[in-house]
């Protein structure tokens, strides 16, 4: 049955992808965007969380409001930033729950994205759903973000929140910023390549939001990865081999806190984070991609 599908932060790299996606199901499609004139395939109107109010009209008209709307973690974290990456996450979220509370909810889903950085850097530590929370900046940053979306439950809001990890896929993201150099044959490990890096294709983030838009029992916080994990040295070796290219240069971690700064390195850039879409499997998902070189292959090899 057609929805009508609001996306809060639509037009950047996760969010296009997904409106395209649920479009080809016949859903009509809303984004939001600071920008309008970045809108062009789907109706969309201008919102600033940071000066405006969810327009209660949209809320509802809208049978599921999607927020994907985060200032991106890949800067020097100076005080500043910090403040953006917190207030980007957390106002979207509380103005468009507060939208909710302004209107009759009734069968309405919201799916708040949240991310891995969630528990932190645990080391080889199998991670579920049910794991603690770290104690690191944007270990909070994402523990409060999902404390706002979880308020509209209380509305009667089918509430989902999504704990992505590191997002592949074509024109942006995460290998946006590696293909170039691996393709140059400049890629390497970075440090000592032993962390974990809990990944998903972009295709099966995507197919998650339409399998939980779909499911009724679904609700509740989901970890969004394979179920097949690497570590950072496995991973650069697969992706050099599938792009027939060498991978010889390790990244120092010092290097990386030279041009990031030592937060940023420790918590994000360096963090071991081994997660597992426990809840997800349990629920009948089936990821389309579950091994990385298939998923790299995908993208690379067409």
């Amino acid at each position: 049955m057609s929805k009508t599908i609001t996306i809060a932060g639509g037009t950047g790299f996760i969010g296009s992808y997904v409106a395209d996606f649920l479009s080809k199901d016949g859903h009509k499609i809303l984004i939001s965007s600071r920008n309008p004139e970045r809108l062009k395939a789907f109706e969309g109107f201008s919102w600033n969380p940071d000066f405006e109010d969810f327009p209660v009209d949209v809320a509802q008209r809208s049978d599921v409001i999607i927020n994907l709307i985060g200032e991106t973690i890949s800067q020097r974290w100076t005080k500043k930033v910090k403040e953006r990456l917190r207030s980007s996450r957390i106002n979207s979220t509380r103005k468009i729950v507060d939208a909710f509370s302004k209107i009759n909810p009734a069968g309405k889903i919201f799916i708040s994205a949240s991310a891995t950085g969630f528990y932190g850097s645990k080391r080889d530590e199998i991670l579920t759903e049910n794991s603690e929370a770290g104690g690191d900046f944007l270990a909070q940053l994402c523990k409060d973000w999902e404390g706002e979306a979880k308020k509209a439950e209380e509305f009667g809001v089918r509430t989902i929140i999504l704990r992505i990890g590191i997002v592949i896929g074509e024109g942006g993201g995460f290998l946006a910023r590696l293909t170039p150099l691996f393709k140059l044959g400049l890629g390497g490990k970075i440090a000592d390549g032993r962390m974990w890096m809990s990944w998903v294709h972009i295709e099966d983030l995507a197919r998650v939001v339409k399998f939980g838009i779909e499911n009724e029992n679904v609700r509740g916080i989901y970890n969004v990865v394979s179920p097949n994990p690497v570590t950072n040295e496995e991973f650069t070796r697969t992706f050099a081999k599938v792009l027939n290219r060498p991978s010889f240069f390790p990244v120092p971690k010092f290097g990386l806190k030279i041009l990031f700064g030592k937060e940023l390195t420790e918590i994000a850039l360096t963090a071991s984070q081994r997660v597992k879409p426990e809840r997800l499997i349990e629920a009948g998902f089936e990821f389309k991609y579950s091994d990385i070189e298939t998923a790299l292959k995908s993208l690379f090899e067409k």
